[in-house]
């Protein structure tokens, strides 16, 4: 208290030129209408430039709750997309179905890329998701421009993924329209760039033709864009196509993906598991 009543006694001028200033200020503005007028329209521009930077850093401390608020409202619009269902084959009506027909099979759980690297030949990413939200390893990982990976393992809270830019990954995958599957890999070079194997050469192929997930593995829902062919050749001595597929998204700029839970994988893994047993 000592050192606040030194200080005032010590700066007595500033602070009485302060007040007069003040007490100036007023009865100018209270003894003409102008300056009134002035003094309401600047302190109301003051007033609003305020509120407007507090709305906008308001908005940008949100951001992390409306990101994943939104990714949310995203894995709900993909349940209900078609190719997340299963058709009953009680019906195979296609112009009039039921809607008791079709079955949920594909649910997705929206989790943020926490790490990746992409610069080897090895790559992993670590998701935010884990046994806890309802990952498990060998579910399907896509983001909303096309396939990411397979996670392989998972703890309480994270996730471990086997993503594309891997060299021990491969996808089933097939040309939209043409029904041909194969496997895609990455050569470890471009992470842009993976390579579609086993079409065969009598297939006709140009640039520019799309590549998408073929439904024939218990991961990936069947139908997702995952590039477009941008180079073709003949194999030496073989009698298969060399296909370069440029990715639809850069892998490097991936934030939030999405977890494919198949509810119908046990149920076809047991089944194929019986066939395995009788060999």
């Amino acid at each position: 208290m000592r050192n606040i009543l030194l200080f005032i006694v010590r700066n007595h001028v500033f602070f009485i030129f302060m007040f007069l200033e003040s007490v100036a200020l007023t009865l100018t503005v209270q003894s003409s209408s102008f300056h009134s007028s002035s003094w309401f329209n600047t302190s109301n521009a003051m007033v609003g430039k305020i509120y407007s930077l507090n709305t906008k850093v308001t908005e940008y401390l949100r951001l992390t709750s409306v990101n994943r608020q939104l990714a949310a409202e995203n894995a709900l619009l993909r349940e209900m997309l078609r190719q997340s269902k299963y058709v009953s084959s009680d019906s195979c009506d296609a112009i009039s179905v039921a809607d008791t027909v079709y079955h949920q099979k594909y649910s997705y759980i929206p989790a943020k890329v926490v790490h990746f690297t992409v610069n080897k030949q090895s790559n992993f990413m670590t998701l935010d998701r884990g046994s806890a939200q309802g990952v498990r390893p060998e579910m399907a990982v896509i983001c909303p421009d096309g396939v990411v990976g397979i996670v392989k393992d998972a703890s309480e809270n994270y996730s471990t993924v086997l993503p594309i830019l891997n060299r021990k990954s491969s996808i089933s995958a097939r040309l939209r329209g043409l029904g041909y599957f194969g496997a895609l890999r990455w050569d470890g070079r471009d992470p842009q760039l993976l390579q579609l194997h086993d079409i065969p050469i009598h297939v006709e192929l140009k640039e520019g033709m799309e590549v998408e997930t073929s439904g024939l593995s218990a991961m990936f829902p069947e139908g997702i864009s995952i590039g477009t062919i941008v180079n073709f050749g003949q194999n030496t001595g073989e009698n298969f196509h060399e296909i370069t597929v440029k990715l639809n998204t850069d892998p490097r700029t991936l934030h939030t993906v999405y977890v494919v839970n198949n509810r119908m994988r046990k149920e076809q893994l047991d089944l194929e598991a019986t066939i395995e047993e009788d060999e």
